[in-house]
Order: C-alpha cells, then sequence, then structure tokens
C-alpha cells in the first residue's frame, strides 16, 4: 500500500502539472509577468498539496516506501516526456 499512496501523489502532482501547463497554453498567455505569475501560483499549490499528502502518507505507512515510490514514478514521467 505504501507504493500505491507514493504512486497516486506522483499522478496527482503530474496531473497538476499538466492541468497548469494546459491552462498556459489555452489562454495564450504571452506576458513574461503573467507567465512567472502562473508558474509561482502552480508551485505553491503543488508544494502544499503534495507536501501534505506525502505527510500524511508518511504517517500512514512506510516513511521510505512512499517517497522512493514518488519520486521514482516523477523520474519516470520526466523520462517519458524527454523520450517523446
Amino acid at each position: 500500500m505504501e507504493y500505491i499512496a507514493g504512486v497516486l501523489i506522483a499522478v496527482l502532482n503530474q496531473g497538476l502539472l499538466n492541468w497548469r501547463m494546459r491552462q498556459l497554453t489555452h489562454k495564450n498567455i504571452m506576458d513574461p509577468k503573467q507567465v512567472i505569475n502562473l508558474a509561482r501560483i502552480s508551485l505553491i499549490e503543488r508544494l502544499m498539496l503534495v507536501g501534505l499528502l506525502l505527510v500524511f502518507a508518511m504517517q500512514q505507512y512506510d516513511p521510505l516506501s512512499v517517497v522512493v515510490s514518488f519520486f521514482i514514478i516523477n523520474l519516470g514521467f520526466a523520462f517519458y516526456k524527454n523520450v517523446s
């Protein structure tokens, strides 16, 4: 169950990032100030939500397993995006 919790949190993290990226392309924002502001908001949202979920998961399950599965899935997403 520890691994599933880490995987679900990693998928949520990537989903939030992709959602914000799609918002950026759909709104066709060209002003650098607005782009940086949207990136800052996205970072804070993901940091708070994913951080809190990781803390709760590590309290319930083995912390090392949760963190390792979270990072492995995030690295997998990053590698997949670079390859495709």
